[in-house]
């Protein structure tokens, strides 16, 4: 009998990518050897009470602190957008330095411009994550330094069911459910400033509805950049929304249709229920 994943029963349902970009404003990974972590993360093998408390206390809807894979020195951290990066000196060094994150302050070192992919490959969280999460991360490794990329895999970051989970820094968009023959196409885009538009969530500064009209929007002029589509304004009635956008300066409208899906969010629950959730559809 062939295994289920969520992802597969998600997109078996329909359920679409899009206006699924939300994702919090900054995050904060720590290096930590990937046979270490656990579930929940702040748990992880080898982690002191306080660092465990600092990163629960740190981590919440704006403000992500998660692990990222690595072989080499410990107490490593590294933020985004602002791409900057040092070490502690010892646990109890690690969480201030984390508490102090979390208030506002950046990490003490340089800043760098270079991009990153965050590919989550969480087994411990979900099965999909190492299903289809670490093909991916392999496929992106290889093919990386061609486009002078740095690839790296993380912790849970939502989404289970869109796995392969993938955000690309520092402009904070995510995509969700990548092959590894969408590689060279999709790093070609990355590379270049561009949207990979098959696979791309929507634009976490937008609402949903507005991601999704967005991406509508993009999709009828692929030749167009991400600053040649701007949403203006939004009006929902019921069920339906109208979204007004300029696309190259020309005023255009989006016909959107809220639709629900019964989905599974993650491998876990398949036995049970599905739940419903919401997307919007933008009219043909």
């Amino acid at each position: 009998m062939t295994r289920e994943f969520c992802t597969d029963r998600a997109i078996a349902c329909g359920e679409p990518l899009a206006g699924t970009g939300a994702i919090a404003e900054r995050h904060l990974f720590l290096v930590w050897p990937k046979t270490k972590w656990r579930r929940p993360r702040f748990e992880s093998e080898g982690f002191t009470p306080e660092l465990t408390a600092a990163m629960r206390a740190t981590s919440g809807a704006k403000s992500y602190v998660g692990l990222i894979a690595g072989d080499g020195p410990e107490l490593e951290l590294r933020s985004f957008p602002d791409n900057r990066r040092m070490t502690a000196r010892d646990q109890s060094h690690l969480a201030e330095i984390i508490l102090a994150w979390g208030r506002g302050e950046p990490l003490a070192g340089a800043s760098s411009n270079r991009r990153a992919i965050l590919c989550c490959t969480d087994a411990r969280t979900d099965a999909c994550c190492a299903r289809y999460g670490f093909p991916l991360f392999k496929a992106l490794s290889s093919a990386a330094p061609s486009f002078d990329i740095d690839i790296l895999q993380c912790t849970h970051v939502g989404g289970c069911h869109f796995a392969p989970s993938v955000i690309v820094m520092p402009n904070r968009h995510r995509y969700g459910r990548l092959s590894p023959t969408d590689v060279p196409a999709f790093l070609e885009a990355i590379s270049s400033d561009e949207l990979y538009l098959p696979n791309y969530r929507g634009n976490p500064q937008l609402s949903e509805v507005e991601q999704a009209a967005e991406l509508a929007a993009h999709l009828q002029n692929s030749s167009a950049s991400q600053s040649d589509v701007i949403v203006l304004g939004t009006e929902e009635a019921g069920e339906g929304a109208v979204v007004r956008l300029e696309v190259r300066g020309a005023p255009t409208e989006v016909r959107l249709q809220r639709t629900d899906f019964a989905i599974h969010s993650n491998c876990r629950n398949l036995d049970g229920p599905p739940k419903l959730v919401s997307r919007w559809l933008a009219e043909k």
